[in-house]
Protein backbone atom coordinates (compact mmCIF):
# COMPACT_ATOMS: atom_id res chain seq x y z
CA UNK A 1 0.00 0.00 0.00
CA UNK A 2 1.79 3.03 -1.07
CA UNK A 3 1.78 6.15 1.41
CA UNK A 4 -0.08 8.79 1.18
CA UNK A 5 1.04 12.54 1.74
CA UNK A 6 -0.78 16.05 1.86
CA UNK A 7 1.09 19.28 1.91
CA UNK A 8 0.15 22.35 4.18
CA UNK A 9 0.98 26.49 4.50
CA UNK A 10 2.86 27.39 7.78
CA UNK A 11 1.32 30.69 7.46
CA UNK A 12 3.86 32.30 9.72
CA UNK A 13 6.38 31.45 7.58
CA UNK A 14 4.75 31.01 4.34
CA UNK A 15 7.04 27.13 4.52
CA UNK A 16 5.43 24.68 2.26
CA UNK A 17 5.41 21.29 4.21
CA UNK A 18 4.99 17.98 3.48
CA UNK A 19 3.42 15.51 5.94
CA UNK A 20 2.08 11.69 5.77
CA UNK A 21 -1.32 11.54 5.91
CA UNK A 22 -3.41 8.40 7.05
CA UNK A 23 -2.73 5.89 4.66
CA UNK A 24 -5.38 3.12 3.72
CA UNK A 25 -3.80 0.82 6.24
CA UNK A 26 -5.34 2.93 8.82
CA UNK A 27 -8.74 1.55 10.76
CA UNK A 28 -11.76 3.37 10.09
CA UNK A 29 -12.98 4.94 13.44
CA UNK A 30 -15.86 3.03 14.87
CA UNK A 31 -19.20 4.38 15.91
CA UNK A 32 -19.12 4.18 19.44
CA UNK A 33 -15.27 5.79 19.24
CA UNK A 34 -16.81 8.58 17.17
CA UNK A 35 -19.94 8.61 19.12
CA UNK A 36 -17.32 9.07 22.35
CA UNK A 37 -15.55 12.01 20.94
CA UNK A 38 -18.60 13.60 19.77
CA UNK A 39 -19.54 13.96 23.81
CA UNK A 40 -16.22 15.35 24.54
CA UNK A 41 -15.77 18.02 22.08
CA UNK A 42 -19.78 18.86 22.56
CA UNK A 43 -18.57 19.48 26.29
CA UNK A 44 -15.36 20.74 25.56
CA UNK A 45 -17.19 23.57 23.42
CA UNK A 46 -19.39 24.23 26.63
CA UNK A 47 -16.91 24.20 28.99
CA UNK A 48 -14.83 26.41 27.13
CA UNK A 49 -17.96 28.62 26.19
CA UNK A 50 -17.23 28.81 22.64
CA UNK A 51 -19.65 28.36 19.98
CA UNK A 52 -16.93 25.89 18.14
CA UNK A 53 -15.33 22.64 18.97
CA UNK A 54 -14.26 20.94 16.13
CA UNK A 55 -12.31 18.07 15.43
CA UNK A 56 -10.77 17.53 12.20
CA UNK A 57 -9.13 15.45 9.85
CA UNK A 58 -6.73 15.94 6.95
CA UNK A 59 -6.88 14.80 3.91
CA UNK A 60 -4.41 14.49 0.74
CA UNK A 61 -5.94 18.21 -1.13
CA UNK A 62 -8.41 19.18 1.68
CA UNK A 63 -8.95 19.31 5.46
CA UNK A 64 -12.22 18.37 6.69
CA UNK A 65 -14.28 18.88 9.14
CA UNK A 66 -14.69 15.47 10.88
CA UNK A 67 -16.93 15.83 13.97
CA UNK A 68 -18.45 19.60 15.07
CA UNK A 69 -19.67 20.26 18.58
CA UNK A 70 -23.54 20.62 18.77
CA UNK A 71 -23.20 24.37 20.75
CA UNK A 72 -25.41 27.29 19.28
CA UNK A 73 -23.71 29.37 16.61
CA UNK A 74 -21.56 27.16 15.43
CA UNK A 75 -20.72 27.88 11.40
CA UNK A 76 -19.10 24.46 10.74
CA UNK A 77 -21.21 21.25 9.79
CA UNK A 78 -19.54 17.85 9.91
CA UNK A 79 -18.25 16.37 6.70
CA UNK A 80 -17.37 20.31 5.49
CA UNK A 81 -14.21 20.68 3.70
CA UNK A 82 -11.91 23.67 2.91
CA UNK A 83 -8.68 23.67 0.30
CA UNK A 84 -5.09 23.51 1.46
CA UNK A 85 -4.63 26.90 -0.25
CA UNK A 86 -5.62 29.52 2.50
CA UNK A 87 -3.32 28.37 5.09
CA UNK A 88 -6.01 27.89 7.55
CA UNK A 89 -5.01 27.47 11.42
CA UNK A 90 -5.42 23.58 11.30
CA UNK A 91 -2.77 23.50 8.23
CA UNK A 92 0.00 25.64 10.96
CA UNK A 93 -1.10 22.88 13.83
CA UNK A 94 -0.24 20.06 11.65
CA UNK A 95 2.96 21.51 10.20
CA UNK A 96 4.67 22.77 13.20
CA UNK A 97 3.22 19.74 15.56
CA UNK A 98 2.52 22.10 18.13
CA UNK A 99 -0.27 24.56 19.91
CA UNK A 100 -1.42 27.36 18.24
CA UNK A 101 -2.89 29.93 19.83
CA UNK A 102 -4.66 32.70 18.06
CA UNK A 103 -6.83 35.35 20.53
CA UNK A 104 -8.47 37.75 17.89
CA UNK A 105 -7.24 37.31 13.91
CA UNK A 106 -8.44 40.66 13.33
CA UNK A 107 -5.65 42.60 15.26
CA UNK A 108 -2.99 40.04 13.84
CA UNK A 109 -1.65 40.78 10.72
CA UNK A 110 -0.41 37.37 9.77
CA UNK A 111 -4.00 35.72 10.36
CA UNK A 112 -6.57 38.98 9.18
CA UNK A 113 -6.07 38.58 5.82
CA UNK A 114 -7.17 35.55 3.11
CA UNK A 115 -8.75 33.83 5.93
CA UNK A 116 -11.80 31.98 5.23
CA UNK A 117 -12.15 31.23 9.31
CA UNK A 118 -12.42 35.33 9.63
CA UNK A 119 -14.58 35.67 7.19
CA UNK A 120 -17.20 33.51 9.17
CA UNK A 121 -16.62 35.85 12.05
CA UNK A 122 -14.20 32.85 13.52
CA UNK A 123 -11.40 35.12 15.01
CA UNK A 124 -9.97 32.98 18.09
CA UNK A 125 -8.46 30.23 17.80
CA UNK A 126 -6.78 27.29 20.31
CA UNK A 127 -6.16 24.25 18.42
CA UNK A 128 -3.19 20.94 19.01
CA UNK A 129 -2.35 18.53 16.31
CA UNK A 130 -3.71 14.73 16.43
CA UNK A 131 -1.72 11.62 15.35
CA UNK A 132 -1.52 8.21 14.83
CA UNK A 133 1.36 6.33 17.23
CA UNK A 134 3.37 5.97 14.02
CA UNK A 135 3.53 9.94 12.97
CA UNK A 136 0.86 10.16 10.56
CA UNK A 137 -0.96 12.62 10.97
CA UNK A 138 -4.76 12.39 11.62
CA UNK A 139 -5.87 15.89 11.92
CA UNK A 140 -6.45 18.47 14.77
CA UNK A 141 -8.70 19.23 17.70
CA UNK A 142 -9.68 23.27 18.43
CA UNK A 143 -11.73 25.66 19.44
CA UNK A 144 -13.08 28.93 17.92
CA UNK A 145 -14.74 31.96 19.03
CA UNK A 146 -16.55 34.60 17.29
CA UNK A 147 -14.82 37.41 20.12
CA UNK A 148 -11.61 37.88 21.18
CA UNK A 149 -10.35 35.28 23.65
CA UNK A 150 -6.66 34.20 24.97
CA UNK A 151 -7.66 31.00 26.30
CA UNK A 152 -6.13 30.74 29.66
CA UNK A 153 -4.21 27.91 30.76
CA UNK A 154 -6.72 25.71 31.93
CA UNK A 155 -8.71 25.34 28.60
CA UNK A 156 -5.27 24.67 27.15
CA UNK A 157 -5.09 21.91 29.40
CA UNK A 158 -8.26 20.59 28.50
CA UNK A 159 -7.90 20.69 24.81
CA UNK A 160 -4.22 19.14 25.52
CA UNK A 161 -6.13 16.26 27.14
CA UNK A 162 -8.79 15.61 24.56
CA UNK A 163 -5.78 15.76 21.88
CA UNK A 164 -3.83 13.10 24.03
CA UNK A 165 -7.40 10.71 24.59
CA UNK A 166 -7.80 10.67 20.72
CA UNK A 167 -4.58 9.38 20.30
CA UNK A 168 -4.87 6.86 22.85
CA UNK A 169 -7.93 5.74 20.74
CA UNK A 170 -6.04 5.73 17.56
CA UNK A 171 -4.11 3.47 19.34
CA UNK A 172 -6.28 1.30 20.65
CA UNK A 173 -7.72 1.34 16.95
CA UNK A 174 -4.43 0.09 15.45
CA UNK A 175 -4.15 -2.42 17.88
CA UNK A 176 -7.01 -4.17 17.81
CA UNK A 177 -6.71 -4.04 13.83
CA UNK A 178 -3.57 -5.95 14.74
CA UNK A 179 -4.67 -8.38 16.85
CA UNK A 180 -7.44 -9.04 14.68
CA UNK A 181 -4.81 -10.12 11.53
CA UNK A 182 -2.85 -11.83 14.79
CA UNK A 183 -6.05 -13.73 15.19
CA UNK A 184 -6.92 -14.37 11.61
CA UNK A 185 -3.35 -15.57 11.00
CA UNK A 186 -3.35 -17.86 14.03
CA UNK A 187 -7.31 -19.51 12.71
CA UNK A 188 -5.02 -19.69 9.31
CA UNK A 189 -1.97 -21.58 10.76
CA UNK A 190 -4.51 -23.76 13.00
CA UNK A 191 -6.32 -24.85 9.73
CA UNK A 192 -3.24 -25.67 7.55
CA UNK A 193 -1.75 -27.76 10.55
CA UNK A 194 -5.23 -29.06 10.63
CA UNK A 195 -4.61 -30.15 7.21
CA UNK A 196 -0.92 -31.39 7.27
CA UNK A 197 -2.23 -33.31 10.39
CA UNK A 198 -5.29 -35.24 7.82
CA UNK A 199 -3.03 -35.54 4.84
CA UNK A 200 -0.61 -37.40 7.36
CA UNK A 201 -2.67 -39.57 9.20
CA UNK A 202 -4.73 -40.35 5.97
CA UNK A 203 -0.97 -41.71 4.47
CA UNK A 204 -0.31 -43.39 8.35
CA UNK A 205 -3.77 -45.14 8.01
CA UNK A 206 -3.86 -46.23 4.02
CA UNK A 207 -0.09 -47.47 4.88
CA UNK A 208 -1.54 -49.89 7.85
CA UNK A 209 -4.56 -50.71 6.44
CA UNK A 210 -2.36 -51.63 3.57
CA UNK A 211 -0.04 -53.53 5.80
CA UNK A 212 -2.91 -55.10 7.19
CA UNK A 213 -4.63 -56.37 4.22
CA UNK A 214 -1.43 -57.72 2.30
CA UNK A 215 -1.08 -59.92 5.86
CA UNK A 216 -4.27 -61.38 5.45
CA UNK A 217 -3.44 -62.18 1.76
CA UNK A 218 -0.30 -63.84 2.55
CA UNK A 219 -1.73 -65.42 5.87
CA UNK A 220 -4.60 -66.99 3.68
CA UNK A 221 -2.49 -68.22 0.85
CA UNK A 222 0.90 -68.89 2.70
CA UNK A 223 0.94 -72.26 1.70
CA UNK A 224 1.03 -71.51 -1.96
CA UNK A 225 3.45 -68.64 -1.64
CA UNK A 226 7.25 -69.65 -2.70
CA UNK A 227 10.53 -68.52 -1.46
CA UNK A 228 10.91 -65.27 -3.94
CA UNK A 229 6.92 -64.09 -3.60
CA UNK A 230 7.23 -64.28 -0.40
CA UNK A 231 10.14 -62.40 -0.11
CA UNK A 232 8.83 -59.77 -2.31
CA UNK A 233 5.92 -58.98 -0.53
CA UNK A 234 7.76 -59.07 2.73
CA UNK A 235 10.13 -56.36 0.57
CA UNK A 236 6.95 -54.58 -0.75
CA UNK A 237 6.30 -54.52 3.42
CA UNK A 238 8.99 -53.12 4.23
CA UNK A 239 8.98 -50.30 2.10
CA UNK A 240 5.49 -49.76 3.14
CA UNK A 241 6.41 -49.73 6.70
CA UNK A 242 9.22 -47.03 5.66
CA UNK A 243 6.65 -44.75 4.04
CA UNK A 244 4.37 -44.84 7.51
CA UNK A 245 7.64 -43.64 9.28
CA UNK A 246 8.64 -40.67 6.49
CA UNK A 247 4.88 -39.77 6.90
CA UNK A 248 5.70 -39.90 10.89
CA UNK A 249 9.00 -37.76 10.35
CA UNK A 250 7.10 -35.17 7.74
CA UNK A 251 4.64 -35.04 10.73
CA UNK A 252 7.06 -33.83 13.22
CA UNK A 253 8.90 -31.50 10.71
CA UNK A 254 5.96 -29.71 9.69
CA UNK A 255 3.89 -29.11 13.10
CA UNK A 256 7.00 -27.21 13.70
CA UNK A 257 7.15 -25.74 10.90
CA UNK A 258 4.88 -21.70 10.36
CA UNK A 259 3.03 -23.77 7.86
CA UNK A 260 1.07 -20.72 6.83
CA UNK A 261 4.51 -19.22 5.69
CA UNK A 262 5.71 -22.38 4.43
CA UNK A 263 8.27 -21.75 1.78
CA UNK A 264 9.23 -23.96 -1.37
CA UNK A 265 13.28 -25.10 -0.42
CA UNK A 266 14.48 -25.26 -3.99
CA UNK A 267 16.83 -27.89 -4.70
CA UNK A 268 17.21 -30.12 -8.16
CA UNK A 269 15.62 -34.09 -8.48
CA UNK A 270 14.90 -36.38 -10.90
CA UNK A 271 11.17 -36.69 -11.64
CA UNK A 272 11.54 -40.15 -12.70
CA UNK A 273 13.29 -41.50 -9.94
CA UNK A 274 10.57 -39.74 -7.78
CA UNK A 275 7.28 -41.33 -10.09
CA UNK A 276 9.41 -44.74 -9.92
CA UNK A 277 9.65 -44.32 -5.73
CA UNK A 278 5.82 -43.54 -6.05
CA UNK A 279 4.87 -46.38 -8.21
CA UNK A 280 7.13 -48.79 -5.85
CA UNK A 281 5.64 -47.20 -2.72
CA UNK A 282 2.11 -48.27 -4.33
CA UNK A 283 3.14 -51.50 -5.96
CA UNK A 284 1.07 -53.77 -3.42
CA UNK A 285 -2.42 -51.61 -4.26
CA UNK A 286 -1.19 -52.34 -8.34
CA UNK A 287 -1.01 -55.75 -7.47
CA UNK A 288 -3.93 -56.39 -5.58
CA UNK A 289 -6.08 -54.72 -7.93
CA UNK A 290 -4.63 -56.16 -10.92
CA UNK A 291 -3.65 -52.51 -12.98
CA UNK A 292 -1.43 -52.85 -15.49
CA UNK A 293 0.97 -49.96 -15.10
CA UNK A 294 2.01 -47.97 -18.78
CA UNK A 295 5.36 -45.86 -18.57
CA UNK A 296 6.41 -43.63 -21.43
CA UNK A 297 9.60 -41.37 -20.39
CA UNK A 298 11.31 -39.61 -22.69
CA UNK A 299 14.62 -39.71 -20.81
CA UNK A 300 15.86 -42.11 -18.13
CA UNK A 301 16.59 -38.43 -16.22
CA UNK A 302 14.13 -35.57 -16.25
CA UNK A 303 16.04 -32.74 -13.87
CA UNK A 304 14.09 -29.88 -12.67
CA UNK A 305 14.41 -28.00 -9.60
CA UNK A 306 11.81 -27.31 -7.13
CA UNK A 307 10.50 -28.70 -3.69
CA UNK A 308 11.21 -32.44 -3.35
CA UNK A 309 8.49 -32.81 -0.59
CA UNK A 310 5.91 -30.75 -2.34
CA UNK A 311 6.02 -32.40 -5.60
CA UNK A 312 6.13 -35.84 -4.19
CA UNK A 313 2.87 -35.00 -2.54
CA UNK A 314 1.60 -33.97 -5.40
CA UNK A 315 2.32 -36.64 -7.97
CA UNK A 316 1.40 -39.28 -5.05
CA UNK A 317 -1.99 -37.85 -3.96
CA UNK A 318 -2.63 -37.95 -7.79
CA UNK A 319 -1.44 -40.83 -8.98
CA UNK A 320 -2.79 -42.71 -5.28
CA UNK A 321 -6.22 -41.43 -6.87
CA UNK A 322 -5.43 -42.92 -10.14
CA UNK A 323 -5.72 -46.26 -8.50
CA UNK A 324 -7.81 -45.66 -6.17
CA UNK A 325 -10.20 -44.89 -8.51
CA UNK A 326 -9.56 -47.11 -11.15
CA UNK A 327 -11.49 -50.64 -12.10
CA UNK A 328 -9.78 -53.87 -11.25
CA UNK A 329 -7.96 -55.59 -14.63
CA UNK A 330 -7.28 -51.41 -15.70
CA UNK A 331 -4.29 -49.63 -16.67
CA UNK A 332 -2.43 -46.66 -15.04
CA UNK A 333 -0.07 -44.85 -18.07
CA UNK A 334 2.44 -42.51 -16.85
CA UNK A 335 4.00 -39.74 -19.47
CA UNK A 336 6.88 -37.65 -19.18
CA UNK A 337 7.34 -35.76 -22.39
CA UNK A 338 9.05 -32.52 -23.03
CA UNK A 339 6.88 -29.84 -24.59
CA UNK A 340 7.95 -25.87 -25.01
CA UNK A 341 11.21 -27.10 -23.27
CA UNK A 342 9.19 -28.10 -20.77
CA UNK A 343 8.63 -31.35 -18.78
CA UNK A 344 5.28 -32.24 -18.99
CA UNK A 345 3.64 -35.30 -16.48
CA UNK A 346 0.53 -37.25 -17.83
CA UNK A 347 -1.18 -38.95 -15.85
CA UNK A 348 -4.08 -41.78 -17.10
CA UNK A 349 -6.80 -44.11 -15.65
CA UNK A 350 -9.34 -46.25 -17.04
CA UNK A 351 -11.02 -45.53 -14.12
CA UNK A 352 -14.71 -44.17 -13.03
CA UNK A 353 -14.08 -40.79 -14.37
CA UNK A 354 -16.01 -37.65 -13.28
CA UNK A 355 -18.37 -34.80 -14.24
CA UNK A 356 -17.47 -31.40 -14.71
CA UNK A 357 -18.85 -30.05 -11.68
CA UNK A 358 -16.70 -33.00 -9.96
CA UNK A 359 -13.69 -31.56 -11.86
CA UNK A 360 -14.19 -27.73 -10.82
CA UNK A 361 -14.50 -28.29 -7.59
CA UNK A 362 -12.06 -31.07 -7.51
CA UNK A 363 -9.19 -29.27 -5.53
CA UNK A 364 -11.88 -28.23 -2.92
CA UNK A 365 -11.98 -29.97 0.77
CA UNK A 366 -14.98 -32.17 0.74
CA UNK A 367 -16.33 -34.13 3.54
CA UNK A 368 -18.44 -36.14 1.55
CA UNK A 369 -15.66 -38.84 0.05
CA UNK A 370 -16.20 -41.08 -2.93
CA UNK A 371 -15.07 -44.54 -1.90
CA UNK A 372 -12.98 -45.79 -4.18
CA UNK A 373 -13.76 -48.91 -7.17
CA UNK A 374 -13.15 -51.14 -3.47
CA UNK A 375 -14.48 -49.19 -0.92
CA UNK A 376 -10.97 -47.55 -0.34
CA UNK A 377 -11.39 -44.72 2.05
CA UNK A 378 -10.43 -41.23 2.06
CA UNK A 379 -9.64 -38.50 3.92
CA UNK A 380 -11.07 -36.04 1.18
CA UNK A 381 -7.77 -33.94 2.30
CA UNK A 382 -5.35 -35.06 -0.25
CA UNK A 383 -5.89 -32.98 -3.24
CA UNK A 384 -6.92 -29.95 -1.26
CA UNK A 385 -2.43 -29.95 0.39
CA UNK A 386 -1.67 -30.25 -3.54
CA UNK A 387 -3.53 -27.51 -4.54
CA UNK A 388 -1.62 -25.37 -2.00
CA UNK A 389 1.78 -26.71 -3.20
CA UNK A 390 0.80 -26.50 -6.62
CA UNK A 391 0.20 -22.67 -6.12
CA UNK A 392 3.50 -22.49 -3.92
CA UNK A 393 5.67 -24.24 -6.76
CA UNK A 394 3.40 -22.38 -9.57
CA UNK A 395 2.97 -25.84 -10.95
CA UNK A 396 -0.25 -25.54 -13.31
CA UNK A 397 -2.84 -28.80 -13.68
CA UNK A 398 -5.60 -29.55 -16.35
CA UNK A 399 -7.78 -32.21 -15.90
CA UNK A 400 -9.78 -34.06 -18.49
CA UNK A 401 -12.33 -36.74 -17.65
CA UNK A 402 -15.09 -38.94 -19.14
CA UNK A 403 -17.64 -41.40 -16.98
CA UNK A 404 -16.99 -44.78 -16.80
CA UNK A 405 -13.31 -44.28 -19.01
CA UNK A 406 -11.22 -42.18 -16.86
CA UNK A 407 -9.28 -38.98 -16.15
CA UNK A 408 -6.34 -37.85 -17.46
CA UNK A 409 -4.03 -34.70 -15.30
CA UNK A 410 -1.52 -33.04 -17.18
CA UNK A 411 1.92 -31.23 -14.85
CA UNK A 412 3.65 -28.90 -16.38
CA UNK A 413 6.65 -27.86 -14.18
Amino acid sequence: MMKKYSTVTIRETQELKKVQISSDLKPKIYKNIEEKWQSIINTAARIVGVPSGLIMQLNEETIEVFLTSNTEGNPYEKGEEAKLIYGLYCETVIGTQDKLLVPNARKNKVWKKNNPDVNINMISYLGFPINWPDGEIFGTVCVLDSKENHYNSDYEDLLRQIKYHIEDDLELLLLNKDLNIKNTQLEQLNNTKSRFLSLISHDIRGNIGSISNFLQLITSDFDNFDKNELKNSLVSLNQISCASFQALENLLRWTKSDLVELKPEIVTVNIIEIVEEILSFFNHVLILKAIKVNKFFYSSEVIVKTDKNMITVILRNIISNAIKYNKRDGELTIQVVLENNKPKIIIKDTGIGMTEAVIDKLFNYNNKHTLGTEGESSAGIGLLLTQEFLDKLGIKVSVKSELDKGTSFKIVL
